[in-house]
């Protein structure tokens, strides 16, 4: 006995199922994807920049720095060492956001950008135990490349000159600075914008996956 032939419902269905809806899958995996675009990068004189492959103008590279963690183990900040940085920088006068920030960066951007290494800076000293809890239990559950450092008041000032940052005039928070593989600034991320810091580990899919070589040239863009 031959097969049954399949009715045309059937047909219908299995069309859909394997030709339609990975179609549409693709259309919005591009469309969403087209809706981040890629990320600016700043320049030597604080100008966001747009990416093109014509006459580049030099662009801003983060100094390397040495810093000791809570642990008193030495955190280096290289040039040349192909990593993905997530910076954040957070002052004394906001104590009780500390632990609010380190909680954020655990639960919503370490477990989706897996490829990066945090450092957490804080103003203040370990003498002053601003922490309403220690944190350090915690973030070594998330991750073996998350560090926390303590610097002093005029470190504070020339860490926001390095990641050409301010604090924000709302919150009293500079905003979390992402940096790509050349020490390069991508983005500065305030994280009481909802759907800036939501967007955080896509921008960093983006510098893995479409990590742009010295070789492609930039153009300026309005901010």
């Amino acid at each position: 006995m031959g097969e049954q032939a399949l009715s045309a419902p059937k047909k219908k269905i299995l069309y859909v199922g394997l030709f339609i809806a990975p179609f549409l899958l693709a259309m919005a995996l591009i469309f969403m994807a087209k809706g981040l675009g890629t990320l600016p990068i700043m320049s030597e004189d604080g100008k966001w920049l747009q990416l093109k492959r014509k006459n580049p103008p030099k662009y801003y590279t983060i100094p390397e720095f040495n810093l000791n963690d809570f642990e008193g183990k030495q955190v280096h900040f290289q040039h040349s060492d192909s990593v993905l940085y997530l910076l954040t920088i957070l002052p004394k006068s906001k104590p009780a956001e500390w632990s609010k920030h380190v909680l954020y960066i655990g639960e919503k951007i370490v477990p989706r950008a897996t490829n990066i290494k945090v450092i957490s800076l804080f103003e203040g000293t370990p003498e002053e135990n601003l922490w309403e809890e220690d944190p350090l239990p915690y973030i070594k559950t998330k991750s073996d490349k998350w560090s926390l450092v303590y610097i002093d008041e005029i470190q504070f000032d020339e860490f926001l000159s390095k990641f050409k940052t301010s604090v924000n005039d709302s919150t009293g928070i500079p905003p979390y600075v992402l940096v790509d593989k050349d020490e390069h600034i991508r983005a500065h991320c305030d994280i009481n914008d909802a759907k800036i810091s939501r967007d955080i580990p896509k921008m960093f899919k983006l510098l893995s996956n479409q990590y742009v070589s010295g070789k492609l040239d930039i153009k300026q863009v309005k901010k």
